[in-house]
């Protein structure tokens, strides 16, 4: 039984799924239609109401194997497949990851040889205001790239690394300590067959052979290009909203919100594959 309903949300990726109750197993039939849902819309916001992390982690092994964090485990003895984002300390400590301010755009856990393929944020705990997730579609900025800037990339590999601090401190980071990985600038999405943009304003250190100064102009162009509002949808959250995305051809970036305000959302990822 798939009758839920299905409401686009932004002209270039989004859409919200109404009338699915996910607190029960789905059948075939319904996990077919959600997956098609999110292939052509990238993006999928459930207003599913309360579910509980076993709901949650079911939805998630649908489409694949589940991922929780890769670095700080869970301390409150919940399930290790949701990582937790949150600002709310414990005896001064983030119970979960990312707490604070803003993060540019990336894709997840790009600097693994097999990054996620998509992964599905529930919200608990919101701020009164900001916390918004922008979402960017990078299929629209292949299509939209110039003629030039199609050649100049096409063929080039990206090297991108996990090591916030360094880079946010002094613009590069240190691939000594820091998970690495290199990838296809441009790739080719496994299920759909179209190319998207695979670099990053977060994670992205240089385009393999070019030469510092042209490396660093092409890659300032390519993130202006990537996060131009024509390409993005920015979700507003309410409480019990459950957002997936597609990974492979998205990016996602998370505006400012009050410090002392909390926050508190869990995520689970789904194991992706090598881009080509």
């Amino acid at each position: 039984m798939s009758g839920f309903t299905i409401r686009p949300l932004a002209p270039s990726l989004g859409a919200e799924i109404r009338d699915l109750d996910l607190t029960s197993p789905l059948d075939r039939d319904t996990i077919s239609a959600i997956r098609a849902a999110w292939l052509q819309h990238l993006v999928l916001v459930f207003r599913c109401g309360e579910i509980s992390e076993d709901d949650q982690t079911r939805l998630a092994g649908y489409f694949g194997p589940t991922v929780g964090a890769r670095s700080k485990q869970r301390s409150d003895g919940g399930d290790r497949r949701l990582m937790l984002i949150s600002n709310i300390r414990q005896n001064g400590e983030p119970i979960g990851l990312l707490p604070d301010g803003e993060l540019m755009f990336h894709s997840d856990s790009v600097f693994l040889e097999k990054p996620l393929m998509g992964a599905m944020l529930y919200a608990e705990e919101i701020p009164s205001t900001g916390g918004n997730t922008l979402f960017a579609n990078m299929y629209d900025a292949y299509d939209s790239l110039t003629d030039e800037l199609k050649t100049r990339v096409t063929g080039l590999q990206a090297v991108h690394v996990f090591d916030y601090e360094t880079q946010v401190k002094s613009g590069r980071f240190d691939r000594s300590s820091a998970p690495h990985a290199t990838h296809p600038a441009i790739r080719t999405h496994p299920e759909t067959g179209r190319k998207a943009l695979y670099v990053n304003r977060l994670m992205t250190e240089e385009l393999v052979g070019l030469p510092r100064a042209e490396n660093d102009d092409l890659l300032q162009r390519l993130y202006r290009h990537a996060e131009d509002s024509t390409h993005v949808y920015e979700h507003i959250w309410q409480v019990n909203d459950l957002v997936m995305w597609d990974n492979r051809c998205t990016q996602h970036a998370r505006t400012d919100f009050p410090t002392g305000e909390r926050r508190l959302l869990r995520r689970v990822g789904i194991e992706g594959d090598r881009p080509v």
